[in-house]
């Protein structure tokens, strides 16, 4: 994996963590519903982590394709559609369901990898 790649990876954990922060912040998934910043920041890190494995996949594409195996990719990438371009369109519930099942799931995979390289 070159150093490209590493920061890339590097750059999802931090929007990982900033997920993480923000749930704990929230406390409940009623509290989160009921929060619209909350559900703007958590949304935003979930667009940007889209964003920068979209770039992994460029850099690194044998390297995407093992995380493709390990991560819900595709269903992270429609919701950075959908906070891109339908932003009132989009459900909290799912989002919260993304942040709190689907990232973690990411930052385990993103974690395997660097320690594995």
């Amino acid at each position: 994996m070159d150093n490209k790649t590493r920061s890339r990876l590097a750059i999802v954990l931090g929007y990982i963590g900033r997920v993480a922060q923000t749930l704990d912040r929230a406390g409940s998934q009623e509290t989160f519903v009921a929060d619209y910043d909350l559900q703007y920041s958590v949304a935003h890190s979930i667009s940007q982590i889209a964003e920068t494995l979209t770039q992994v996949s460029h850099s690194d594409p044998t390297l995407f394709e093992q995380l493709l195996d390990v991560i819900p990719y595709r269903d992270i990438r429609r919701m950075r559609d959908k906070i891109q371009h339908h932003y009132g369109t989009i459900d909290p519930d799912t989002v919260w369901g993304i942040a709190s099942q689907n990232v973690p799931e990411i930052k385990q995979a993103i974690e395997n990898l660097l320690s594995s390289s």
